[in-house]
């Protein structure tokens, strides 16, 4: 009995001993600082989309049809919700279904609502009314579908 009463009392002061080390971490936890560095776009990104995107906004961006040899036949602008910014990209969500009608060559004709896609051009803009003038000037010969 007087053994088996030494071992528990060298096991809870062993384990008295080990604890101390591990007290109340809160003041380490106040002290540690977290700066949080958010993305910012750089490049033909910046020229291009500028410095008024920011993540969690609304705006709008470009659907293009192309046919098999790549070049765009049909366009809509739709509107998008940035989820993150990159260096190199911007990752888009499309917040509305966009259906082109078909075109020969083309295996896929629109983008549903919830659709990701990042967003390497910077085709992004603030209003419908940008996006729609840019493909007018850009593409004067492509067919814009206008909601």
């Amino acid at each position: 009995m007087k053994q088996l009463m030494s071992i528990i009392l060298i096991v809870v002061f062993a384990g008295s001993i080990l604890n101390c080390g591990s007290g109340n971490k809160s003041k380490q936890i106040k002290e540690y600082k977290y700066t949080e560095e958010k993305a910012a776009v750089t490049g033909v990104l910046k020229k291009k989309v500028g410095p008024w995107i920011k993540e969690g906004m609304t705006c709008y961006g470009i659907v293009v049809l192309m046919d098999k040899d790549g070049l765009p036949k049909k366009m809509e602008a739709i509107e998008a919700k940035v989820i993150s910014i990159q260096t190199d990209k911007i990752k888009m969500k499309a917040m509305e279904d966009v259906v082109l009608a078909p075109v020969a060559g083309c295996t896929k004709i629109g983008m549903k609502k919830g659709e990701t896609w990042d967003e390497l051009e910077g085709d992004l803009f603030q209003t419908r009314a940008e996006a729609i003038k840019y493909i007018d000037t850009k593409y004067p010969e492509t067919q814009v579908i206008i909601k």
